[in-house]
């Protein structure tokens, strides 16, 4: 076994941590692919490798992710205390985005030395040339997001076994895969948390997460710590036009413009977003815009395809969905009013008399499409059973979008359309209450740090997380009102509402610091992340267990 893996052997718990990492971050583990199994792999042999779990091998083991085709599997060790069922969850994601970014240095994508010597001469970025040439920062894909930080969760854990006087509860560390898309892996573990708190009667008081900071803008010093978890929706568009031939442009309409028109009003709008008082609260993002048209022709595109990322932070999804959906239709009425005076205006020039086109565009809810299908006497419900049992395999993202070109396929009207839907993932959000015991153990511990560090604490992780599923705070009531607007919600992305409320895990965020995330300058900071971290998570683990 290669030594890397026998971290008891090291003693300075700075240099644990690193290596930990770089031995991490040299299995590629890329979302999608056998790497995440690799890496799993890996985790398992380094657990097995402590004292504490020689002595109890049955405190180390994975779950496979039921129907992965990969055989995917989360990863999980446990930390007994006997007489507390009282448990602190340490969880960390193992998979990463891909390497393409790295364009002519793609192979040396895993190699941290050789990034730093690279960037140390890269006279591109004096910030990262800075950076490189202090010797302070760990580069490499997963370096920051998050290899760093499932290393400064395991090496916690070790610490405690080695310090047996200093737990006074139990640990629990669990690894996921599948973070980077669509999250099955926490998913998947919500069964095994339940398993483990009916079966070992474990009390979940807190989950840690290690998932990364950074600073917000340049010269900002402030580490954040997030007491909660944005959520977020794939908000998505089918946009159904009126096709026309270009010679005669004015009597139809243009899919691809009424598309436009929804990209320029939402994408990056702040119009759209909570307002909530001091949090990072993000507009919708387009990361998706395309017809349908699949070859060259002088036919305008008939329908279009897109959709946003929309976070969410305290308002219902069904709400904020509302929300878009009227300011859709407003700006497609006044689409229909801008179309007809531009056609009037070219008439003019030629002397024709002013046209009397007013093509209907028409905005809808998936769930108000429903009701207009019924409305014309059609057996939508039948419709969709045979469009289930004729596409079993369609990608998550574009099933949407094929049940609605098959719906409406039935109807061959010549009405405009835009029907707006939800696709997966969805992630709930979730936050502390600052009258927690959670909440203020969490702000003692940051005050009391001895390192000095601007502590701020923010309410919502701004980014995607795991955390998201440990805890539910819409209502039964309000997911219903999603899922109207969901299709195939249940076929789709069936998810456990009643276990993730069942087992109420209150999420906080203390996570490695660095920059570039999903990028290929991505590098994590290590006086930070493996000196002052690791102690303060310990700090904050040890006055949970206390209270």
């Amino acid at each position: 076994m290669n030594s890397v893996f026998n971290l008891e052997t090291v003693t300075n718990e700075e240099q644990r941590i690193e290596l930990l990492t770089r031995e991490l971050v040299a299995t590629k583990s890329v979302n999608g692919t056998k790497g995440e199994v690799d890496l799993v792999e890996k985790l398992e042999k380094i657990l097995r490798s402590f004292t504490v779990f020689k002595e109890h091998p049955q405190w180390v083991w994975t779950q496979k992710i039921d129907g992965d085709l990969l055989g995917r599997k989360n990863i999980f060790a446990f930390l007994g205390k006997e007489g507390t069922h009282k448990t602190v969850l340490y969880h960390s994601h193992f998979d990463t985005v891909g390497l393409d970014d790295f364009g002519s240095i793609k192979e040396k994508a895993l190699d941290p030395d050789y990034l730093e010597q690279y960037f140390t001469n890269y006279d591109s970025d004096r910030e990262i040339q800075n950076d490189a040439s202090s010797g302070d920062w760990l580069f490499g894909r997963g370096a920051l997001d998050m290899k760093s930080g499932d290393a400064v969760n395991i090496a916690n854990l070790l610490y405690f076994s080695e310090h047996p006087k200093l737990q006074k509860g139990n640990l629990l560390f669990m690894g996921n895969c599948v973070e980077e898309n669509d999250h099955s892996g926490v998913i998947a573990a919500l069964d095994e948390l339940k398993r483990l708190q009916e079966e070992w009667h474990l009390q979940y008081s807190v989950a840690i997460n290690t998932d990364f900071i950074s600073p917000k803008y340049a010269g900002d010093t402030q580490k954040y710590i997030y007491y909660g978890a944005a959520g977020k929706t794939l908000t998505c568009f089918y946009i159904k036009g009126i096709e026309t031939h270009v010679g005669n442009t004015y009597a139809g309409i243009d899919s691809t413009l009424i598309a436009s028109r929804i990209n320029v009003l939402i994408n990056n709008n702040p119009a759209f977003v909570e307002d909530i008082p001091g949090e990072e609260i993000l507009p919708s993002s387009c990361l998706m815009l395309r017809d349908q048209k699949d070859f060259y022709n002088v036919q305008t595109a008939k329908v279009t395809e897109m959709y946003f990322n929309t976070f969410t932070y305290k308002k219902p999804v069904f709400e904020i969905i509302e929300q878009l959906k009227e300011a859709v239709k407003l700006d497609c009425e006044q689409l229909v009013v801008e179309t007809r005076q531009r056609e009037n205006k070219f008439l003019s020039k030629l002397n024709f008399p002013a046209g009397d086109n007013s093509p209907e565009l028409n905005v809808y809810s998936f769930e108000e499409y429903l009701k207009h299908l019924a409305e014309l006497g059609i057996d939508y419900q039948k419709l969709i059973n045979n469009f289930i049992g004729d596409n079993g395999e369609l990608d998550k993202r574009s099933a949407g979008f094929k049940l609605i070109d098959y719906l409406d396929q039935q109807i061959n009207d010549n009405e405009a359309k835009v029907i707006l839907f939800l696709a997966p993932p969805f992630c709930p959000h979730n936050s502390i209450t600052k009258d927690s015991k959670v909440y203020q153990n969490l702000e003692e511990t940051l005050n009391e740090n001895d390192a000095h560090i601007d502590f701020t604490m923010k309410q919502f992780f701004p980014y995607l997380s795991d955390s998201s599923y440990l805890m539910m705070d819409e209502s039964p009531q309000e997911v219903e009102k999603m899922k109207n607007i969901f299709p195939l919600a249940d076929q789709l992305y069936p998810l456990p509402y009643d276990k993730m409320r069942e087992l109420n895990i209150p999420a906080v965020d203390i996570g490695v610091y660095g920059k570039g995330a999903h990028t290929w300058k991505e590098r994590v900071y290590k006086p930070y992340s493996f000196v002052i971290l690791p102690k303060l998570i310990r700090n904050y683990t040890q006055k949970i267990w206390k209270n």
